[in-house]
């Protein structure tokens, strides 16, 4: 991106947007966690919320994908498109979208937050203490640290509806930032970059146990072209990373090209490490039994090196 396509108004106001979006959200791990902590305390009778709130919580964590079963690749994309990345984008086809679809993770988050204020919380532009790294598409994904399982204590049902109301507020905002991600306005790429940026980033939740967690995805698409050399055969990557309460940060990156399939795994915790150390040969075996030639299969301990730039860095405030 150069300095010109930097100052189009376009990119200008997305710029503005992101920075203030940056300062509502607070990742989506944290709207999950408090929705399964609620409905299960109004199973116990331990809270007493609206019905239509619990059943739109129960909703909410409809959108997960189940962890505990063997996922196929229709579920994985079914949980894509329900990720809130192209609400809008579905809007724009005949009758906004397939008849009978289910509603994605934005369109959800909107409607609760519509109950919500029926019911007479107040929305407030609030800055959650705790913020995950901004989404993007040129930095390595970063998983979301899980919330205590007992985030905000129960107080009365108004209470509880305020704070219900701030945390879909905050889940929102990182939609929206992905989005703005995602449109490559948000000024996300450095043109000092060694590599192209990917292409998509998703954020999907995941449902494991009584937890959820955050898989952030990132998908990029390299070559395609007709050279009769092969040096412009498509390859794909895919880089993802979570941060489970079990497991630790977990980081992964997976490139398919020229017929050949390359992983990279890291892993931050000794624990996870020798575990899934234990477990190499299945893994690599795995590969195959799902078709995929394995040319290469890396287990490191640690993480990859982050980069230098904070996201302090992309707001711009005088004191």
């Amino acid at each position: 991106m150069n300095a010109r396509t930097e100052t189009r108004p376009a990119h200008q106001v997305a710029r503005q947007a992101f920075q203030a979006l940056g300062e509502q959200q607070s990742g989506l791990a944290s709207v999950f966690a408090q929705a399964g902590n609620l409905v299960s305390l109004q199973a116990a009778g331990k809270v007493s919320l609206p019905d239509p709130v619990v059943k739109a919580m129960q909703q909410i964590l409809g959108l997960r994908l189940n962890a505990g079963q063997n996922l196929t690749a229709g579920d994985m994309q079914q949980s894509v498109r329900l990720s809130g990345q192209f609400r809008e984008a579905n809007a724009a086809f005949p009758r906004g979208g397939m008849p009978g679809a289910q509603p994605d993770l934005k369109s959800v988050l909107l409607s609760f937050r519509s109950l919500l204020q029926q019911f007479g919380a107040d929305a407030q532009v609030t800055r959650p203490a705790a913020q995950p790294k901004p989404p993007s598409r040129q930095d390595p994904p970063q998983g979301q640290t899980q919330p205590g399982s007992r985030g905000f204590l129960p107080g009365s049902t108004p209470q509880i509806l305020q704070a219900m109301l701030k945390e879909t507020d905050a889940a929102l905002a990182r939609v929206r930032m992905t989005q703005l991600v995602n449109t490559g306005l948000a000024g996300d790429e450095r043109a000092q970059a060694a590599s192209r940026p990917m292409d998509l980033v998703l954020e999907l939740p995941l449902a494991l146990g009584q937890e959820t967690g955050i898989l952030q995805l990132q998908v990029g698409r390299d070559g395609g072209g007709q050279s009769e050399d092969g040096e412009n055969e498509a390859a794909w990557r895919l880089r993802f990373a979570m941060d489970l309460t079990a497991t630790g940060p977990v980081e992964a990156a997976v490139s398919l090209r020229g017929g050949g399939t390359y992983v990279s795994l890291w892993v931050d915790r000794p624990a996870t490490f020798d575990g899934l150390k234990a477990l190499e040969e299945t893994m690599m075996a795995s590969f195959a039994d799902a078709g995929l030639d394995l040319q290469e299969f890396r287990l490191v301990r640690g993480l990859p090196p982050r980069s230098a730039a904070s996201y302090g860095t992309l707001v711009d405030r005088q004191s």
